[in-house]
């Protein structure tokens, strides 16, 4: 079966090798190379990059896969083992075995990312942050949270797909992904374009596919939003937990299971915790915080696995790094984000206007932190990390103090020793980065 509208073999290899001398990722080589190419599939759909304009909407993996020379049960194996290292860490923390560092049974870190390696966590607090991280991308919630709210965000959910069937119905993987279809699921079931059978043995099949089918269109979510949020209103490790929820989310369009496992590994969780202390009207309230509003679709980024693990050169932060040191009041860098390009700063400035201005019937989690910020003491907001310098020193030698030292604000005095001004250094560094308007 030969379908149509599928990118030919020279321009998937042409775009791989492309983005790997373009792009490192925050992980190791092997994995970079897993996300990466699931990449190629939505630049195929789009005509990005090699692919010149041209849009190939119903490559797949299976495609992009074989054109790479490589076997797609193979390498559906190999994320599928990188979902299933999550789930056995969750397992274990179920267990009262919970680590400490998110690392797998052969110590290394889940994802291969470097981070993992020494950074200390709370299991609890991660199970959390899955289970937050499941439920809002399941149809339901966003459903139940667009009613509870009032919004719109859309949604929709993946399915095995029969493309034989579909080439005879006259549909394609853009049609599926992007029209409303929810009044059609029934039909698209009785008449052979979804396959019900999830344990399929022809998983590789060139015949079937997993496709996005979209129920209603909306502008969506943002990841990043989830993750800064759930770290704002809880803590770090709850943005982790969200985090490798979005992760799983992205590796099992192309696994061994044809199945919402994010979705299905936050129920588990709840099923065998009882003390996990999170509600749906929590997951309900990350589901709204973490929606794009209407009319802000192209303001507000929604980073893929790729753009959130993507190192920026010039700073050498991931984007994900730098949403963990926005939430933990470090410094961060002005970076630009997602395929949108968006700036760091201004995305920041919009999180923090909706966390003080988020409104609903019941007081908002996020009050917690408010009340935790306003009971602190002047001495212990006074003793957040600062260096003084006189007003006559140069750019060039505070930029050297605050990358070296790694302070947030810079107290500037006079030849007295009276402050003259309060520099915050992630505003001093979005400084460098503006352009002269004859630019």
């Amino acid at each position: 079966m030969i379908l149509n509208r599928v990118a030919p073999r020279e321009l998937i290899l042409k775009d791989f090798n492309n983005l790997k001398s373009q792009e490192r990722l925050f992980t190791s080589d092997e994995i970079e190379d897993l996300i990466l190419m699931q990449s190629l599939e939505g630049r195929a759909h789009n005509g990005s990059g090699a692919f010149g304009k041209m849009y190939y909407v119903n490559t797949s993996m299976d495609d992009i896969v074989v054109a790479l020379g490589l076997k797609p049960q193979s390498v559906r194996k190999l994320r599928q083992q990188l979902i299933d290292e999550v789930v056995e860490y969750v397992k274990d923390a179920l267990n009262g075995n919970g680590k400490e560092k998110l690392l797998n049974k052969n110590s290394k870190p889940l994802l291969g990312i470097p981070l993992f390696k020494d950074r200390i966590v709370n299991p609890k607090d991660i199970l959390k942050g899955l289970y937050f991280g499941g439920l809002r991308d399941d149809h339901s919630i966003r459903k139940k949270t667009e009613d509870l709210y009032k919004v719109n965000i859309g949604y929709g959910k993946c399915f095995l797909v029969d493309i034989e069937k579909m080439n005879e119905m006259g549909l394609d993987a853009e049609i599926l992904a992007h029209q409303p279809n929810m009044d059609k699921i029934e039909y698209y079931k009785t008449s052979g374009l979804i396959i019900q059978d999830e344990d399929i043995a022809a998983a590789d099949s060139y015949r079937y596919r997993y496709f996005y089918i979209r129920y209603k269109v909306g502008p969506g979510q943002s990841d990043d939003a989830a993750i800064i949020f759930s770290g704002l209103i809880y803590n770090t490790d709850v943005a982790l937990g969200v985090f490798l929820s979005d992760a799983i989310d992205t590796l099992e369009k192309y696994s061994l299971c044809f199945k919402d496992q994010d979705d299905e590994l936050s129920y588990y969780i709840k099923e065998h915790d009882a003390s996990l202390g999170a509600s749906l009207d929590e997951a309900y309230e990350i589901a709204y915080l973490a929606a794009i509003p209407e009319g802000r679709e192209e303001n507000i980024p929604d980073s893929s696995l790729r753009y959130l693990l993507t190192i920026e050169p010039e700073s050498h932060i991931s984007t994900l790094e730098n949403h963990l040191n926005f939430i933990e009041k470090k410094l961060y860098f002005p970076i630009v984000i997602s395929y949108k390009k968006i700036h760091a700063t201004g995305f920041y400035d919009y999180i923090r206007d909706k966390m003080i201005f988020t409104k609903k019937k019941e007081p908002i989690v996020t009050f917690s932190v408010f009340e935790k910020e306003f009971s602190k003491t002047l001495g212990e907001l006074a003793s957040k990390d600062f260096f003084l310098m006189q007003k006559d020193k140069s750019l060039k030698e505070a930029m050297g103090s605050v990358i070296s030292k790694k302070f947030n604000l810079i107290v500037v005095q006079d030849a007295e020793k009276n402050v003259v001004g309060v520099l915050n250094a992630n505003d001093f560094l979005h400084l460098l980065t503006k352009r002269p308007n004859n630019a």
